[in-house]
């Protein structure tokens, strides 16, 4: 962790100490002040080029970011707005201003002129805080190759489709029907590129939820009193909280070892990452499963903080891919592209990147 990254997380810890969140669950609406006071503070342009608006920092500060503000339940629209929506349009030099925004893939997109007007059409599905933002980023296919296109959520055309996910939050698909964008340029990256760093993200969170979960549940094991003694007295007990201990630092150091290596060689990033949100993935609804079941009924409550962390643990699990999805992606570097096994568990590669190409 940078210097950077520690002041940014002491910084947005003492901030929710003034501004804490609601950890009721469902929400009725996303954090509204604690996002209006990450974006009073320039968080969400942290490692945003510039020249677009941001700060040039450095993605693991911007995760750092993330990462604290999961811990604490904040719900906003961060992962999405800063990490993707405001990577994609600073990655072709347009900055968001003021806009809230979150972002999308079009499938099947069909791109036209109207005199000086782009229009697009299309599907993009499973979008997260449709409802609350201000324009839709979207990574589409121009008639050129990946093409960023920046739309008005209330333009003409745009139609979303109403729906939640466990956590309530503003969840489902949005068709376009010639929707015009305010801003269009060639995107330097693709799909597989916005999925990758999607992935990252939701490796951090998972591994901040699950970290959530394991101090909640080891603090009520301790004081809860059953027959007379604490609940983690108990021999069951104890081996519930030590199988989650381990499957939390299972992901949190998968999670870490991801991050840092997005500074390094991209190919080893992109193999780092894969392994981690097959970890954070595979063991997210495991510890969600133990923290309820020693919580018991009350853990359950929407009153109860603790539903916060464990439905984003079951909704975040399948965010841009599976553990099955990114499993796949590692057998086909060995099986396909003719990695040795033992390169990709240790971290080596036999085919380097491209000297000089960045991770994402």
């Amino acid at each position: 962790m940078t210097d950077l990254a520690a002041d940014l997380q002491a910084t947005i810890a003492a901030m929710l100490l003034r501004i804490p969140a609601d950890t009721q669950t469902p929400v009725a609406a996303p954090d509204a002040a604690v996002w209006a006071a990450v974006v009073e503070a320039g968080f969400t342009g942290v490692d945003v080029p510039e020249d677009a608006g941001g700060h040039g920092g450095e993605l693991g500060d911007a995760l750092a970011v993330l990462e604290t503000l999961t811990e604490a339940g904040a719900v906003t629209p961060y992962l999405e707005h800063a990490l993707l929506a405001s990577w994609l349009a600073g990655g072709v030099g347009h900055p968001l201003g003021d806009s809230t925004a979150t972002v999308a893939v079009i499938d099947d997109a069909g791109v036209r002129t109207d005199g000086d007007r782009i229009l697009v059409s299309g599907t993009a599905t499973g979008v997260a805080h449709a409802d609350g933002s201000d324009v839709i980023v979207a990574l589409t296919t121009g008639p050129d190759g990946p093409l960023v296109a920046v739309i008005a959520r209330e333009a003409a055309g745009v139609e979303i489709e109403p729906g939640t996910d466990l956590q309530g939050v503003s969840y489902g698909d949005i068709v376009f029907r010639d929707a015009e964008a305010t801003f269009s340029a060639p995107s330097p990256v693709g799909v597989d590129d916005l999925h990758r760093r999607g992935a990252l993200a939701y490796t951090v969170a998972l591994a901040a939820a699950a970290r959530a979960v394991r101090e909640l549940t080891v603090r009520y094991a301790s004081e809860r009193t059953q027959f007379g003694r604490p609940l983690a007295k108990f021999q069951a007990i104890q081996q519930r909280l030590a199988e989650m201990a381990a499957q939390t630092t299972l992901m949190e150091t998968a999670a870490r070892a991801a991050v840092e290596s997005t500074s390094g060689d991209p190919a080893r990033a992109r193999t780092a990452v894969a392994a981690a949100k097959v970890v954070t993935s595979r063991y997210a609804t495991e510890v969600a499963s133990a923290g309820h079941q020693i919580h018991g009924a009350i853990g359950f409550t929407s009153e109860h903080s603790l539903g916060r962390f464990t439905t984003g643990l079951w909704t975040w699990s399948d965010r841009y891919g599976t553990d099955q999805d990114w499993a796949e992606s590692l057998a086909g570097e060995i099986l396909d592209d003719g990695e040795d096994p033992w390169d990709v568990i240790a971290g080596h590669t036999l085919h380097p990147a491209t000297p000089g190409a960045p991770f994402l």
